[in-house]
């Protein structure tokens, strides 16, 4: 039977997300009984606005995330596997009334500053590693609700800045100015100098014309514009949405993280004929298994594939001689600046170095369409 997709931030599509690959992307918003609920859209399909109801009146299929950290499929993979997850916080439409309307920094600070409290709150009983997740919004004020708070967690930007209402052709006229004002490097200096352990990033700053577009630096998936971009990233870490099945390889030859929105099982080989491997730093495979499953012929992807998910051990379960060995590898070829016995020190069976190269699912198993 084809695998069919759950709705996007649902507890099957989180655990599917989180078995299948490397980790996940969800989003958070916070209801009006104080309760973060695992939803994007700014309303539901009946037109309310998430932070106005009680958790219980969300569709059927939204968590919340006491739910989802009561699933042990999805914790399991994560605090004991070196598994990943960005944790997406959302703001309310201005429409709402729960932050004051457009102008209203302070309650918005204090909005996200309660949804962080709730966040590390819940995540503090797992004993997750410090290298295991990181908190991030396109919300400007983040990081200054991250600092009227005791949280131990990693936050991050977003970018470009999409504001958190109106139609996605909207959301891109108004990230215009950002996006051409911003270059990828300046970005990545900017991330460096507030803390960020990551530069979650628009694939648009990497893949088609509009690249050409932004002020600085050009940087890219190919040639020198990979050169470009390896030596001024020097190893931090970039992840790159949406991460298309077209530019998912040459996102991960590149050392970046891919998050994808096609989580399918069923997909065994890329649109440009590579096989697909859905957890290359959670399972990783050494040069010799690589070099051996591309040189695999296309009708024997899927069984060249499976032979391999039984055979290599996971991150998990090798030594830390064997981890010690890709790390070295990876730092060689990326050009990672931190010095292989630093990046060591965040390694161990349950965890990775932030520079790791990932598959994340967004969303889960990835974006759906009409969901509400």
């Amino acid at each position: 039977m084809s695998w069919e997709q759950p709705p996007e931030n649902s507890l099957e599509s989180l655990v599917h997300g989180m078995q299948t690959s490397d980790g996940v992307e969800f989003d958070l918003r916070l209801s009006a009984d104080d309760e973060l609920v695992v939803y994007h859209d700014t309303q539901t399909a009946d037109g309310r606005y998430p932070e106005c109801e009680e958790a219980s009146s969300m569709p059927d299929y939204v968590c919340n995330l006491d739910d989802l950290l009561a699933e042990p499929r999805f914790v399991e993979p994560w605090v004991n596997e070196g598994k990943f997850a960005c944790i997406e916080l959302k703001i309310p439409h201005p429409s709402s009334g729960k932050v004051g309307g457009m102008f209203s920094g302070e309650m918005k600070i204090d909005h996200m500053r309660r949804m962080i409290e709730i966040v590390d709150e819940s995540i503090l009983p797992l004993e997750l590693s410090s290298s295991g997740a990181v908190v991030y919004s396109f919300e400007p004020r983040l990081l200054k609700a991250a600092a009227r708070t005791s949280s131990k967690l990693r936050f991050a930007r977003l970018v470009p800045y999409l504001r958190p209402w109106g139609s996605s052709f909207v959301k891109r006229v108004f990230a215009s100015p950002y996006f051409i004002g911003l270059s990828l490097p300046r970005l990545m200096a900017m991330q460096r100098r507030a803390g960020a352990p990551m530069l979650p990033a628009a694939l648009d700053y990497l893949d088609g014309s509009k690249r050409h577009l932004t002020i600085g630096t050009t940087v890219g998936l190919h040639g020198r514009q990979l050169t470009n971009l390896t030596r001024k990233r020097k190893g931090f870490p970039v992840y790159v949405w949406p991460a298309k099945l077209r530019v998912e390889r040459a996102i991960l030859d590149a050392g970046l993280t891919a998050i994808s929105d096609e989580l399918s099982p069923d997909v065994t080989t890329l649109p440009t004929g590579e096989p697909r491997w859905l957890r290359p730093a959670t399972q990783p495979l050494n040069d010799e298994m690589r070099e051996d499953l591309d040189s695999t012929p296309i009708g024997g992807h899927a069984d060249a594939i499976r032979q391999l998910q039984r055979e290599v051990a996971p991150w998990s379960e090798i030594s830390d001689t064997e981890r010690r060995v890709f790390i070295e590898g990876w730092r060689k070829k990326w050009l990672w600046e931190r010095s292989v016995d630093v990046l060591m020190s965040e390694a161990s069976e349950t965890s990775m170095p932030w520079e790791a190269s990932r598959v994340i699912g967004h969303r889960g198993a990835g974006k759906t369409y009409g969901s509400g």
